[in-house]
């Protein structure tokens, strides 16, 4: 089995090749966050809550779907990142019923942990529908 070696957050992984960059992280125990799971969010890439900045590319790349290479080196919480993230979730949550407290996930739920870990704590892309 060929492997693939890289560096996410100057921490050198080896992977089997085929593995995209979230599952090279999961090996090397790093944390990329995804929502796409949820219901009603389950197309693979559709979240983009797993962005995540490469050397020498150009744009964020979506963990999820992107391939481990050989020699690439990632970064998981730079600025850009982070800021792409929280922007992501504003949107997500924009578009979101917001009825937590009556919700079966209220306190298990990724989408609201995120939201807290990210200070979204606001409508900054309110809803035109009322809730």
């Amino acid at each position: 089995m060929e492997t693939v070696h890289l560096k996410i957050n100057n921490i050198p992984v080896e992977v089997p090749q085929g593995y995209t960059i979230l599952q090279a992280a999961k090996e090397a125990n790093i944390e990329i966050p995804t929502l796409c799971y949820l219901k009603d969010i389950n197309c693979i890439g559709a979240c983009r809550v797993c962005m995540v900045e490469a050397k020498n590319r150009r744009g964020l790349l979506a963990a999820c779907v992107y391939p481990a290479e050989e020699g690439l080196e990632v970064f998981t919480n730079t600025p850009a990142v982070i800021k792409s993230r929280k922007t992501t979730l504003e949107l997500l949550l924009s578009n979101h019923h917001k009825k937590c407290l009556s919700c079966l996930r209220n306190n298990h739920c990724e989408l609201q942990k995120l939201a807290a870990e990210y200070g979204v704590d606001e409508d900054r892309f309110p809803s035109e529908e009322p809730i």
